[in-house]
């Protein structure tokens, strides 16, 4: 009897416990995404690396709805919420596909704050003095394992850290953020240069 006890109150203190994290990391996910539908665009330099290899470095910009645009060295990607462009510069080639794709799925900023949430276990926890939010998806739809998002005290994201089994661990570092400074929407349209080889996949 005495044992049956404990377990139940050892039972009660995790679910509890569950709870109570569980209303945290909604907390946490309910400031992200009060902070970027408060947006209307932003410019932060970037740097992606893989397996703590840096592989790009540069500038991302974002205006609503689903606008990006990523300019790296000899590479720009460009999307208007509907179609991408993938411009290499030393080859003057570009790449146009659907923005909604698999492939483009990582454009949605959207997507992963509002629609990723909901098909993923959710955990906040804090980490070299910032707060850390982790998605980790419920079945095998998605390509990764999981996803740590690293705030500052405005609810920015910092760095991105994404355990994909087939590419490695993924970092993605977020810095010197500028916001709403009324970018265009021509910044977020691309027309191929003379000469360019285009490659239309939609």
């Amino acid at each position: 009897m005495y044992r049956k006890s404990i377990c139940l109150i050892t039972l009660v203190i995790v679910f509890i416990s569950s709870v109570i994290a569980q209303e945290k990391a909604n907390d946490v996910l309910k400031k992200i995404q009060d902070k970027f539908i408060s947006i209307d665009d932003l410019s932060a330099d970037i740097i992606h690396s893989v397996n703590d290899n840096i592989n790009l470095k540069g500038k991302v910009y974002f205006k609503k709805e689903n606008q990006l645009r990523f300019e790296f060295r000899n590479v720009i990607i460009i999307s208007d919420g509907k179609t991408s462009w993938n411009y290499s510069e030393k080859e003057n080639k570009v790449i146009i596909s659907e923005s909604d794709n698999s492939e483009n799925k990582i454009f949605s900023i959207h997507q992963i704050l509002f629609e990723y949430p909901k098909e993923c276990e959710l955990s906040a926890t804090e980490s070299e003095g910032r707060k850390v939010f982790q998605l980790i998806p419920k079945t095998d739809a998605f390509d990764f394992k999981s996803v740590k998002l690293f705030l500052n005290d405005d609810y920015l994201i910092t760095k991105v850290l994404v355990n994909d089994p087939s590419a490695g661990n993924i970092q993605i570092t977020i810095s010197n953020y500028k916001l709403n400074t009324k970018l265009p929407d021509s910044y977020f349209s691309f027309s191929p240069p003379e000469g360019c080889q285009v490659i239309d996949l939609r």
